[in-house]
């Protein structure tokens, strides 16, 4: 038997990852209202935004996430698409800015 009490090993705590799916900032940035609004989100995100959480349990899991949204009623701008830009970061890492990933491939235009 050993001498003293044992060491307390800490459980490692997986890594979360944190995303915002942004809709439509091209056309914002330029002073229009979005064209679309995701479902789901949360209350404290704006129409044109959806964000949430994913658990990242071990090196190379793969996790998929779900987000919709909806094209408003009586849109004029129906030729340009509508960009979708997604920002990450991992939850508790050093603060600022989350990375900014890369935009989405474009979507089909909707008539």
């Amino acid at each position: 038997p050993g001498a003293g009490t044992p060491g307390i090993t800490a459980i490692p705590v997986p890594p979360v990852l944190e995303y915002v799916l942004d809709a439509d900032s091209e056309r914002r940035r330029l002073g229009h209202a979005p064209r679309v609004s995701f479902l789901s989100r949360r209350p404290s995100d704006p129409e044109h935004q959806f964000s949430d959480t994913v658990e990242l349990p071990r090196q190379h899991a793969r996790a998929c996430v779900k987000a919709t949204f909806q094209l408003h009623d009586g849109i004029r701008d129906k030729l340009r698409p509508i960009t979708v830009t997604l920002t990450y970061g991992i939850r508790g890492t050093a603060p600022g800015r989350p990375s900014r990933g890369a935009a989405l491939p474009p979507l089909s235009p909707v008539l």
